[in-house]
């Protein structure tokens, strides 16, 4: 790009031309810095069948109470978490922190206010600390879409905003939530972004492998995150790396006893706990918002 410039008569440098080619070379690097600081990204997941039921039997559910089904069976606890969160949450607000270990390193800690909308799926995130390039990001499932992509993977997109400085260029960008690049810069997508997801994956691995007789998945007694009572779960899966069947060696969730919503989940490579691969906890959180349309309008904020 730099050689071309140079090759340019002075009369076709024109303001114009130059706020393009800038905003041009800031998107690039937008594109860069956004997969690896944010959850616009594609998880590590291999493509692996459905192989789990959200429904429970409903007389199971009526017999027993919550508090002795998780302490027999923690699985089986986490499905009728998931079926009553789908039944009973539409809109929720959050304060969503988070740390990975990506391929450049441990991340920093990030602190990022949610918006969260399940149907149409729609989420809101405002970078309240360590945003770097990226300071919100809004995406509703079908609604930004590159229809021409080659790939796929490229074709779902989201609005991103960045920091203020950026924005004298460029207001924001819409970029593929999920691809190659972010594959390799991030464990999880925005569209993995929740409550239902989080059960969803947990469930998912749990059941994989309880059908190949590798599952280690234990009630662990009663404990509080965030000043919120919860269940601790703790999962042991035969983990051997980022290209294997599974996620993590250990995860410890923290369910919230009332909501049963898992509020903490922190995931590590070893027995120990050692080496952290990822913690994501939800704090603040609102299960009765009724969010307007407007939520999820990236020109509310003046994107």
């Amino acid at each position: 790009m730099t050689t071309r410039m140079m090759k340019l008569p002075p009369e076709r440098l024109t303001p114009r031309r130059l706020r393009a080619l800038a905003a041009a070379s800031l998107a690039v690097t937008f594109l860069f810095q956004l997969r690896a600081a944010s959850p616009v990204a594609e998880s590590m997941i291999p493509a692996l069948p459905q192989v789990y039921a959200t429904e429970s039997p409903a007389a199971e559910w009526n017999a027993q109470s919550f508090d002795s089904i998780i302490r027999r069976d923690p699985l089986e606890a986490l499905r009728l978490a998931h079926q009553d969160h789908r039944r009973s949450v539409h809109d929720y607000t959050c304060t969503f922190v988070k740390q990975e270990l990506l391929p450049s390193g441990l991340s920093p800690e990030q602190v990022i206010s949610v918006k969260f909308r399940a149907r149409p799926y729609s989420v809101m995130m405002h970078w309240l600390r360590n945003a770097d390039k990226a300071e919100r990001v809004v995406y509703v499932q079908d609604r930004w879409v590159d229809a021409e992509a080659a790939d796929p993977a490229e074709r779902d997109l989201a609005v991103c905003q960045p920091g203020p400085i950026a924005r004298l260029l460029v207001k924001s960008l819409k970029m593929p939530i999920r691809g190659s690049l972010a594959r390799m810069t991030s464990r999880r997508c925005i569209d993995e972004f929740g409550f239902d997801r989080s059960l969803e994956l947990l469930i998912r691995y749990s059941e994989i492998a309880r059908q190949r007789g590798e599952l280690s998945l234990a009630y662990q007694g009663e404990s509080e995150f965030g000043g919120r009572p919860t269940y601790v779960i703790e999962r042991r899966l035969p983990y051997n790396g980022p290209g294997g069947i599974y996620p993590d060696r250990v995860a410890v969730i923290h369910l919230d006893r009332e909501r049963r919503i898992p509020l903490c989940v922190r995931c590590f490579a070893d027995d120990e706990r050692s080496s952290l691969l990822g913690r994501y906890e939800y704090r603040d959180v609102d299960l009765s918002a009724d969010l307007p349309d407007n939520a999820f309008d990236p020109a509310a904020y003046g994107m």
